[in-house]
């Protein structure tokens, strides 16, 4: 059983990592991620386990296209997370907008979407989103610093 899994991390070792392709998987992961993430907000819920998918999503998408992760491919992954977070709330503002003003002013998706910097004018709105990224992002931390935290030592590992 030990020769299996020497063999299996020594295999890994010489796996050559495909930065290009394992961040175009990171970027793919963090969309399926922020589809979940603006899926529970449309519901009234800001959940860590969003944030968490966001990453584990970004992190098995890299690992499938790039085929090793990396420290530099976990770093990608946790970046294009935090931008991923701030972009689903604003997903989830511009839906909301759609839905409250929407049939009010007979706005489509796409007016709702263009109104978001005018609504982010507005101290009450700004206060929200600020409040909802807060919570969101250590929600975020809390569900996967573990995750990451494991990972990170098992790429020191090999």
């Amino acid at each position: 059983m030990n020769t299996e899994m020497e063999n299996s991390m020594s295999g890994e070792r010489y796996i050559r990592e495909n930065l290009p392709l394992g961040t175009i998987g990171a970027f793919v992961g963090v969309l399926l991620g922020m589809a979940l993430w603006v899926i529970i907000g449309q519901v009234g819920f800001i959940a860590g386990i969003a944030g968490y998918a966001i990453v584990f999503c970004a992190m098995k998408g890299y690992k499938l296209l790039g085929k090793k992760l990396s420290k530099a491919g976990i770093v990608i992954c946790v970046l294009l997370s935090v931008v991923a977070v701030l972009g689903a709330e604003m997903i989830s503002l511009g839906i909301a907008a759609y839905t409250e003003l929407g049939e009010i002013y007979g706005l489509s998706l796409g007016d709702a979407f263009r109104m978001i910097p005018d609504l982010l004018q507005e101290p009450e709105l700004v206060g929200a989103v600020v409040k909802d990224l807060a919570i969101g992002y250590a929600l975020s931390i809390w569900a996967s610093y573990s995750s990451i935290k494991n990972i990170w030592r098992q790429t020191s590992a090999f």
